[in-house]
């Protein structure tokens, strides 16, 4: 079983305008395209938005525009667990190779190939208590104005995390190594 009081997953709740969600839904995404997120978060949050409508990803966009920061990137890779990772092959240019080469820049391929060896350990030892799935990174991946790596798992109201999800957070917190302040937070956003 994962011990879940290992590590220090901290809880933010953030308020956000009813009426910003309203117009994300209806395809108004001026909140992200206006706010000072990096060009990444961008580019993928749009592209994904415009392929999903809905409030999927009003969130990570609403969460990553509250933070000042050097550069920011959305998570939705499979990186604390698949090779590809790891070796940069079979990577999409746009958005999978820049994610590899910014992991490989300020992790290394020994941290990461460390990470996904207890990635697998901590799977192969709990998959019934993660529900067969495999642990996975938290939704964004933030560089802070003060050069801190912050890693926050965006939960709208409604949303629960699972089990997955706590430990992909878990693994992070307790196996990348950086001389910067790494932190790992679940973000609860509420209406307000």
């Amino acid at each position: 079983m994962i011990n879940q009081n290992k590590a220090d997953i901290s809880h933010i709740d953030i308020e956000y305008p009813e009426s910003l969600l309203d117009a994300w839904k209806q395809g108004d995404y001026w909140m992200l395209e206006s706010s000072r997120v990096s060009e990444y978060i961008k580019s993928i949050l749009l592209k994904k938005a415009k392929n999903r409508p809905g409030r999927r990803y009003f969130g990570e966009a609403y969460v990553s525009s509250t933070i000042k920061m050097i550069d920011g990137w959305f998570n939705s890779f499979k990186w604390l667990s698949s090779e590809k990772w790891l070796t940069g092959n079979s990577l999409e240019p746009v958005f999978e190779k820049p994610f590899h080469d910014t992991l490989i820049k300020y992790f290394g391929f020994k941290n990461l190939r460390n990470l996904q060896n207890e990635s697998t350990a901590l799977y192969k030892g709990n998959a019934e208590y993660l529900h067969h799935k495999k642990p996975v990174a938290p939704d964004l991946w933030i560089i802070d104005k003060k050069g801190n790596h912050r890693f926050i798992e965006c939960k709208l109201p409604g949303d629960k995390i699972g089990p997955h999800q706590i430990a992909g957070l878990l693994l992070i917190k307790e196996n990348l190594k950086v001389s910067e302040k790494i932190s790992v937070s679940i973000a609860n956003l509420h209406s307000c």
